[in-house]
Formats: C-alpha cells, structure tokens, sequence
C-alpha cells in the first residue's frame, strides 16, 4: 500500500486498487482450494513442484539441463508464501535465481473450476522480457520446460503444457506460437489474450496489472497506470496487455480453429463456438466476458468464493442460446455443458459427485432452470457406460452444430464485414481443410469420426459381421455379455463393401494403430472366405493413404477436389471367390486435397468383354477429376496373374483413353475423375 501510494502520489486510488488486488488474491487462493478438490494426485504435484523446478537449476532437480548458461529464476518467487499448500504446510524453500528470467508464472483454462477433471492438462504460460534471453539462453532455456513436461507425462500420467510468452508481443497485441505448439494464439491473440484474463490462475511470479484495476478502466488509462506500476526492475506488477474486442477476422480465424480443437474436446469446442457466435450477433458490442468475471470478483463476499469463470461463462452462452438457437440446438448445448462439467469420458464410469459438491449444486441448479428431471442427470453421469451407437450420436450431432455455427459466423461476417475479412488468408487454410474433411456430403465419401475422443476411447476389439438383412457389413464393439460377440448398443459403422470399412478403419487411424484388434464375427461365417485378404488390404491402404495433415501439404494441392496422390483400386473383392478369375467389380479408394477420403464401387457383371470392363473402368476414371496412370496403386489379392493381367489393362486402357481425348486430341495431358 506504501509503495502504490507513492507511485501514484493518490491515496484513494491507492487504496482502490490494493483492495481490487486484494480481492484477486482471495478468489485465486479460493480456485487453487478448488483445484485441489478435483485433481489428481499426479495433477498436484506438478503444480506444487512446477515454479520450484522453473526457478532451480541444479543436478538432481527435474528439469535440469547440464549447462551453466541455462536461463532459471521466477521473480518473487520468495515472496509467494500466500500459495496455499494442502494441510496448510508452507512450499518448498526456494532461493530466487541471481537474474530470475521468467516474470510471471500463470495456468489457463479449466484449473480450479468447475471444468476441472480427471483428463485435465496443465497449460502454463511463462512470460518473459525478451532482453532476459540470448537465442542461445532461449533454447537451453525451452530445454529445461520440455525436459519438465517430460517428466510430468512420463512419472505423473499429466500432461503439463509450458508456453513461453513474450510481454513485449502481449503489449503490442501479438501472441507468437512457440515452435511445436498448436495455439490459437497466433491467429486470434485478443480472442486467447481474454480467455487468459478470464480464466487465469496466478501460480508465481508478478500478478497481471489489468484484473485489478477498475472497471470503468480504458485503454488510454490503462497504459497509463501500466507506465506507472508495470514496468521496470522492481514493478510489482506485470503487463499483459489490454483486453478489447476481436475485429472479424479474429473472430472467423478462432472460428475454424475451435472447428480443428474440437476434434479433441468437442464439448467444450461446442461451449466457445457459441460465445463466438454472440460476439457476432451482437456486432461486437457485447462485454467481453473477462470483464464479467472481474465484475463478479470484486462484488463478491468471502463466503461465496470462488468465482467460477466456467460457470459464468456456460450460464451465459446458455442464456444467449435460449433467442437464438434453435430448440433442439440448445437442447444440444446444455447437453455439451452437463458432459463437460462431468467430465465424461467415453469408456471410463463417470466420477461420482458428493451430495454437497460444488459441481453437484450447479448441476442441479441448471436442471431446475431448464425444467429437466433427475432422470436425466442421472442419465449423463452414467455417461461412461453409454453404448457406442448413443455416443455417436450425439457427437455427430454437436458436430454438425458446430460446421452449422461456423457457417452462420462466416455468412454474417461476409455480409457484414466484407472488407475486414480475409477467407482465402493462407493461415487458415489448414483449418478450413479440417472441417472440410470432417464433413459427408457425398455418397462416396468415408465418415469421420466425430472427434478424436471417440477414436480412442473405442473398444479394444472390433468385429466384422456380415449384415444378411441389410446386404452389407457392420462394425462392433463387444458387447458387455462377453469379448468375443458383438453388443447390441456397440454398432460404430455400417458399410455396404468390406473394402469401405478397411477404408474407415484406415482413415479414422484405428489401423494401423490398433490392427490386431479387427478380427471377424462369427470367425466360421463363409461370407468372410469372399472378402480376399482383409489383413492385406487394410496394410496397403494405410500405406497407401498415411495420416494427413494439412498444416504439412506443400504446394497447390489442398484444396484440390478430386484425387490428390495415389488412387487404390480393388478387384473383386467380394466377388472373386465364388466366381473365380472372371472380372465382376471394381472398389475404388481415393483421397482428395483437403483430406476427405472417398470409396466408390463400380459393378461390371452385366458386361460380357473383358475390353468393355477395362474401358468402362477407365472411362469411369475420367470424368471429370485429375488422376495419372502412375498413381494407380492395385491391391496384391496375393498378386494372382489374373490381377497382374486385369491392373496391366486397367492402366493400359487409362493411357489410351487419356492420350485419345474427348474430340480424338493424341495431348498426353492428365484428364479428370469423378467418384
């Protein structure tokens, strides 16, 4: 309080802002309580030991890189005795570093709230001035945090993320992505600078300047202040910058980025998505929600510490979402909120929530509110056990709300702010390539799996069973009655051909990650001597077609519609043992430029001429899509010489038809296809 008084040279001012710190200080204390409620274990020993292991480098500490340039030192961290510690004991002893390079030391996200879970990760941002770092000081110093996040995820089971952040960038409104990061940060920074306000944990280090000054605080009074209590050696405050609203091209950059993020937590994708969508229909006149949690931190009483910034900022999408979302949209909304706030993981039985937990009361609050029963949240915290048919659904349900919110972001954005948008920005290409993927519009194209949660929480096996009603073939998880049949409740795909499910396998990555997990059902079923070398197909495809990622693609290639690379083609598949060498169908797999794989068949059993097959094929290759005889890849099918024969044609008729042309043009030139 001396010392703001005489910086400032204002009493009143002084007092106020010490009591607005004050008040931040007890409610960051009341969520680290909070924190420690839900964590686990592993959770809390990285965040006790997490500053001491920033602030130390010798042998023997984690973390510690063998060179003695080594950047270390958090600022004050002596001074952090107000860091409760579980049962009261004090932190470990930690001497400051002689030239302490990280200024402040603060969590993001969900930590110490009520969207905290089991599956939840530490993200620390680590600020620094860029005049405490030589390039070389740098990387040594990135060393050290990798080395820490390694040992978290390896000894603690916790994903423990750390961000180098530079104050000068956050000051000018720039957030640089740290090399191998995946952060919004770098294509909306004001949209993650205010997430940072919102939902930050202070852990050691200088306290952020903007949360405790007032309200009515602007920018230009801001920088004032900043001048004043940020900066310098001894300043007991750090500047992150100033919160202000994102222009539209932040806001549709953040929109394909929560597109791409939601493939690992489409629920929460689901809850941003939506706040995105208000800050829109609202022209950007809608108080940034950090100003709301502020608000609220300084109005509250002790007793009801802490704010939660999750649940502030559920209740307030949710209460937009009642004018104007559609019903079953917001019925799909609140759903996401409940998964969220549970912590629902597929496979994994819900944790169970204490009669009096804080996570409990909001729950049931919401219920009251929405006028749904106990039956329901009874439902959704049985979520675990849910079969895989119902999950499916409703993730592909919170993804088609998802692409469907995005599209009326873009639209409004387009109509309203055409010259201050940019759709063809070369940065967000690569996400508009997910989404695109991530989308069935045609018959031909392979689903997606709604997110990658789904993908790996699937079960340990999966069954082929032949579906005699429906002429086709059906995927399974097992059933609870044994490992060895497929469940009822557990149908994860249908497909029409063999060759289409290798290809769902191949592209949703369940192969050849988990390949010895495919097996067919039941393993004397005679329709399984028809599909040829199941095994051996889906290698090929997964070599054929290996993960794609759109941020690696070079050149002009990724909005390619038709196929881009190689084109798989399957003979007689299903047909050949029971009609021998004759040629009756075709499988087709391709991948186009964004990443949507397509599988098409191709029936030729009505046509007598080996030659009228093979230009029928190619003919089929033509219409309207490049392919280059080249990049034609043949399942082996144990390489008869039948098949030799039949892709030597294939190929053949190709070139001819190619050199021919549509009017009997001899140009080489690579034609089209269309599957």
């Amino acid at each position: 309080m001396d010392k703001l008084r005489a910086t400032l040279g204002d009493e009143a001012l002084a007092r106020e802002i010490a009591r607005n710190f004050a008040a931040q200080r007890a409610n960051n204390q009341a969520r680290i309580r909070e924190l420690r409620r839900y964590a686990t274990a592993g959770f809390l020993r990285v965040f006790d030991l997490a500053p001491t292991l920033l602030n130390l480098n010798a042998p023997g500490v984690i973390g510690y890189v063998n060179d003695q340039e080594t950047p270390h030192g958090v600022k004050f961290i002596d001074r952090q005795a107000w860091r409760p510690r579980e049962g009261g004991r004090p932190g470990p002893e930690t001497a400051p570093a002689p030239r302490p390079v990280v200024e402040s030391l603060f969590l993001i996200g969900s930590s110490g709230s009520v969207g905290h879970n089991a599956a939840s990760d530490l993200d620390y941002w680590v600020c620094y001035e860029d005049k405490s770092f030589t390039p070389r000081g740098f990387a040594l110093f990135q060393r050290k945090l990798a080395a820490v996040s390694v040992w978290a995820r390896r000894e603690q089971g916790v994903e423990a993320n750390f961000y180098p952040v530079s104050l000068a960038d956050l000051a000018q409104g720039r957030i640089t992505r740290p090399e191998g990061a995946e952060t919004e940060g770098e294509v909306a920074p004001l949209l993650l600078l205010e997430e940072l306000y919102r939902t930050l944990l202070q852990v050691a280090g200088r306290p952020p300047l903007w949360p405790g000054l007032s309200l009515d605080c602007g920018e230009g009074r801001y920088q004032e202040l900043s001048r004043a209590l940020a900066q310098g050696e001894e300043a007991e405050y750090v500047d992150l910058g100033f919160p202000a609203p994102p222009p539209p091209q932040q806001i549709l950059a953040a929109a394909l980025w929560l597109a791409h993020k939601s493939e690992t937590d489409p629920f929460k994708g689901l809850m941003k998505m939506t706040a995105l969508l208000e800050y829109v229909d609202h022209d950007f006149q809608c108080p940034l929600l950090c100003g709301q949690v502020k608000a609220a931190v300084f109005a509250a009483p002790a007793e009801a510490l802490p704010v939660d910034p999750y649940i502030m900022t559920i209740e307030r999408v949710a209460e937009f979402g009642q004018t104007s979302l559609a019903p079953d949209q917001l019925e799909i909304l609140r759903a996401a909120a409940v998964l969220r706030v549970l912590g629902a993981v597929p496979g994994q039985p819900t944790a169970q929530l204490p009669a009096e937990s804080p996570k409990r009361r909001i729950l049931e609050k919401w219920f009251r509110l929405w006028d749904w029963d106990q039956e329901r949240l009874d439902h959704f915290a049985d979520y675990g056990r849910w079969g895989e048919r119902e999950r499916l659904a409703l993730s592909d349900e919170v993804l088609k709300m998802l692409v469907g919110l995005y599209i009326r972001i873009s639209g409004r954005l387009a109509a309203h702010y055409p010259r201050e948008i940019d759709p063809q920005n070369k940065e967000l290409a690569p996400f508009a390539a997910r989404l695109l993927a991530r989308q069935s519009g045609l018959d031909s194209t392979v689903e997606t799996l709604p997110s990658h949660t789904h993908r790996r929480a699937l079960g340990k096996l999966f069954l082929i069973a032949h579906d005699s009603a429906g002429a086709g073939w059906n995927l399974h998880a097992p059933g609870e009655a044994g490992p060895g049949e497929p469940g009822l409740d557990n149908l994860i795909y249908s497909g029409r051909r063999v060759s289409r499910l290798a290809a769902w396998l191949v592209h949703n990555q369940i192969y050849p990650e988990q390949a010895e997990r495919v097996a067919f059902w039941p393993p004397s079923d005679s329709r399984r001597e028809e599909t040829g070398d199941l095994a051996g197909l889906l290698r090929e495809i997964a070599e054929a077609f290996p993960p794609f990622e759109p941020d690696r693609e070079k050149g002009g290639g990724l909005w390619t519609a038709g196929v881009c690379g190689r084109m798989m083609i399957i003979l007689n598949f299903e047909e050949r043992a029971a009609q021998g060498d004759d040629l009756l169908a075709v499988d087709f797999i391709l991948r186009t430029g964004w990443g949507e794989m397509r599988h098409s068949h191709l029936w030729l059993g009505d046509l007598d001429s080996p030659a009228d097959k093979y230009l029928k094929i190619a003919q089929t290759l033509i219409k309207e899509k490049e392919v280059n005889p080249g990049d034609l890849v043949f399942h082996a099918q144990e390489a008869s010489p039948q098949t030799r024969k039949a892709a030597m044609n294939i190929r053949g008729a190709l070139s001819a038809t190619l050199r021919r042309g549509p009017s009997g043009d001899q140009s080489p030139r690579t034609r089209r296809i269309d599957l």
